[in-house]
């Protein structure tokens, strides 16, 4: 098992090894990112992303039921969507979904939950806000009935020496305010 940036076993070479038995392995994320991304970022780590057939997260599961919308829950969102993401992380692409990205809760037809550190723009371009001011939104959203899809069901990590918050916080604030949300992700079902 990987977890934020370091392996989480006690072999350092254990994943090569695997492979050299011809084992099949799979990263399996809740990554509000791409799965091309996730497989991008093994480098980074340490692992040779050719030894990984793939990779499965809850971003590119989001991004799949978002373009697809064969799946009802989804087909009923509108286009229009306010957009959580990440800022110092960077911002999370919505390329290829034909969703239009507004900052007004009178505007939005649905929440997108990538990350916590900003408010996506329509330029893609992403704005930097306080937990807070994203909880001031989801406060607004949820007296207008506004659903959330939220893309990383976790409430927090650890980086380095901090916990930092993810969008399952948020998510989490939202249903306690009455609000719908759609979590993608372990351990959640995909239906």
């Amino acid at each position: 098992m990987m977890g934020n940036s370091r392996i989480l076993v006690p072999f350092p070479h254990v994943v090569e090894k695997l492979a050299t038995y011809g084992a099949k392995m799979v990263v399996i994320s809740n990554s509000s990112r791409r799965a091309s991304t996730t497989l991008e970022k093994l480098k980074s780590l340490g692992f040779d992303p050719s030894l990984f057939v793939g990779a499965i997260t809850s971003g590119e599961l989001t991004h799949q039921y978002l373009q697809r919308r064969d799946d009802a829950w989804f087909a009923a969102l509108g286009r229009s969507c306010i957009h959580m993401t990440w800022n110092d992380r960077g911002a999370i692409s919505l390329e290829g979904l034909n969703l239009k990205v507004v900052d007004s809760v009178e505007e939005a037809d649905f929440i997108l939950a990538h990350g916590t550190e900003a408010l996506g723009q329509s330029s893609g371009a992403a704005w930097p806000m306080e937990l807070e001011d994203l909880e001031k939104i989801l406060e607004a959203c949820a007296a207008k009935e506004i659903p959330m899809v939220v893309a990383n069901p976790d409430y927090v990590t650890v980086e380095a020496r901090a916990l930092r918050i993810m969008p399952g916080t948020l998510a989490d604030k939202y249903e306690k305010l009455g609000g719908v949300v759609k979590w993608m992700g372990k351990p959640d079902k995909v239906r």
